[in-house]
This record gives C-alpha cells, sequence and structure tokens, in this order.
C-alpha cells in the first residue's frame, strides 16, 4: 500500500550506490566486513557526484548521510570533492549500513555452499524473514530504514550514501512497496535514485554528462 504523505512536507532523497570493491570483484560477501574501492568504483563516485553537481546548483542545504562503512565513507568523500561540499556536510548515518550477514561474511557463494549446505536454499524460501546466522534480515534490514526515513533530515536534500541491499528497502520503503515488490528492485553501479513527494525516480549518472554543457 502506497504510504500517504499528503500531510507532510518531504526533503529530497538522493540515494547513492556504495562503489565497487576488491571483493565485489571477487563475487565475496561483504556485510558489515570492509574491502577498499577499486578503480572501477573510484571512477563510478566521481560519475555519480558530477551527475549530483548538474543536479543540485544551490548547495546550501545539502547534506551526504553516509554508512559507517569505510567503503562508503572514501565514496561519500569522492562525492564532496566532485559536488564541491566540504567534508562538514558528510554525517555518519549508522541506519545506512550493509545488511549484516555473518557468517557469510568475507565468502564467495560456493564458499557458503561448502560450509552451510543447503543454507542458501533455504533463505531463497521464504528471503525476507531469513535470518542469516550471525546476521539479520530483510524485515530487520526494513525497520532500521523505516526508522531512517522516518527521522528529521538536517538538510532539505540529503545524498544517502548506502549499499545495494539497502538501497533496494530504501526505495520500497519510501513508495510503500510490498516485501516482494522491494526483493525485485536493485541498484546497478551507474544509478541513482531520487526519492522525491512519495516517487521514486531513476537517474542514470552518465546521462547527465552533457546538459549544461
Amino acid at each position: 500500500m502506497r504510504r500517504d504523505f499528503s500531510e507532510v512536507t518531504l526533503p529530497t532523497i538522493y540515494v547513492v550506490r556504495v562503489c565497487e570493491t576488491a571483493w565485489d570483484r571477487e563475487g565475496r560477501q561483504l556485510g558489515h566486513l570492509d574491502s577498499p574501492i577499486n578503480a572501477k568504483g573510484i571512477e563510478a563516485a566521481r560519475m555519480a557526484g558530477r551527475a549530483l553537481r548538474k543536479l543540485l546548483p544551490d548547495l546550501q542545504s545539502v547534506c551526504i548521510e553516509t554508512s559507517p562503512l569505510g567503503r562508503a565513507g572514501h565514496t561519500a568523500a569522492l562525492l564532496c570533492a566532485e559536488i564541491g561540499l566540504e567534508p562538514s556536510a558528510m554525517i555518519v548515518s549508522p541506519p545506512l549500513i550493509d545488511y549484516n550477514l555473518g557468517s557469510w561474511q568475507g565468502l564467495t557463494n560456493a564458499e557458503i555452499d561448502a560450509q552451510y549446505p543447503g543454507a542458501r536454499l533455504s533463505r531463497e524460501k521464504d528471503k525476507w524473514h531469513y535470518v542469516v546466522p550471525g546476521g539479520e534480515s530483510y524485515a530487520q534490514v526494513h525497520k532500521r530504514v523505516e526508522g531512517w526515513l522516518a527521522g528529521k533530515r538536517s538538510a532539505q536534500v540529503t545524498i544517502a550514501v548506502t549499499h545495494r541491499m539497502i538501497s533496494r528497502i530504501l526505495q520500497g520503503n519510501y513508495a510503500g512497496m510490498t516485501p516482494e515488490q522491494m526483493l525485485r528492485r536493485s541498484h546497478l553501479q551507474d544509478r541513482m535514485y531520487k526519492l522525491c513527494d512519495a516517487r521514486v525516480e531513476e537517474i542514470r549518472c552518465d546521462a547527465t554528462r552533457n546538459q549544461g554543457e
């Protein structure tokens, strides 16, 4: 069911995905662990920053809220440099941290299957409620994301630097999607999402290159 925002004035939120890391290339689950952003990831962050610079000519009421993980902070710092924001515009926001994958963190899917036979198959049967051993479920992620969205924003425009799994829940929660709809969403590396007026708009970062040039 779509949420009723008719009596609420909402700030605009741009959701930027944390950029590609060395472990992403290896197919390893990150969760709350960290891995350095690779060259492709650095360029993706800079491209997103250039796109935001064109979309946000007035920086007086813009802030960046970032996941507390190192790869997120690096992404946020690259955005600040491209947009022209001072580092003081960055706020560390714990609810934006990646999905806690518990004992699966640092492992490839093949390693998970070898160490926890049948676990990934069990998760697929009820992906929303399945709690990864030592981690959390999508239902639990939804609750913390909902709390973040309901919180008071410190600026009229917030750039949320978070992770692919968290982005899909942010998008879905904001637009009032069902769990099934949220799990079908994704966040490609060259996209960002604008949350405004109870709508979710996908923006291709490279599509803004020639605007105003």
